[in-house]
């Protein structure tokens, strides 16, 4: 199929975004394996499913631009897109996923803490008379505690 040079310029920069989309991509695994920290096996897993994710994003991409025809523009304006993201957009948009992770992180601790505190509260009162009423009635003491030290979810790690 003949192509004048307006239809290669919009493969080009379609192409060009097409890049930049993938970057963004591997910049969100990037944040992922950062959070998660995984094993080996998980980082391959997880290679994989970015790839497929990457070639499923560049064949839509190509068949947008120039219905897959695959021309030496798409994957100059591909590989220039990648580039250009990584040297000018990642390192602010890394900084931007990294804020609303941790707002995000801090979001659900303190909402934690507060759903909590009664509960932290109420362990509290409630394990004072218990031990005391566990002397008094002659239960071993030994038993009480093994039974309220059993449940480690409101104490605090030292």
């Amino acid at each position: 199929m003949v192509m004048n040079v307006e239809s290669q310029l919009y493969s080009f920069l379609v192409m060009l975004y097409g890049g930049i989309i993938i970057a963004i991509l591997y910049d969100v695994y990037k944040l992922f394996r950062f959070i998660l920290r995984p094993k080996r096996i998980a980082t391959d897993i997880g290679d994989i499913i970015y790839w497929v994710l990457g070639t499923i994003v560049f064949i839509f991409f190509l068949y947008v631009s120039n219905y897959a025809e695959i021309r030496f523009y798409s994957f100059l304006g591909l590989l220039i897109g990648i580039l250009l993201y990584n040297i000018f957009l990642s390192p602010v948009v890394m900084k931007i996923l990294l804020f609303f992770y941790k707002h995000i992180k801090n979001t659900i601790i303190w909402t934690y803490k507060v759903v909590s505190y009664p509960f932290i509260v109420a362990y509290k009162i409630l394990s004072i008379p218990l031990r005391y009423l566990s002397k008094v009635i002659g239960i071993p003491g030994k038993l009480i505690n093994n039974t309220i030290s059993h449940f480690n979810i409101f104490k605090r790690k030292k």
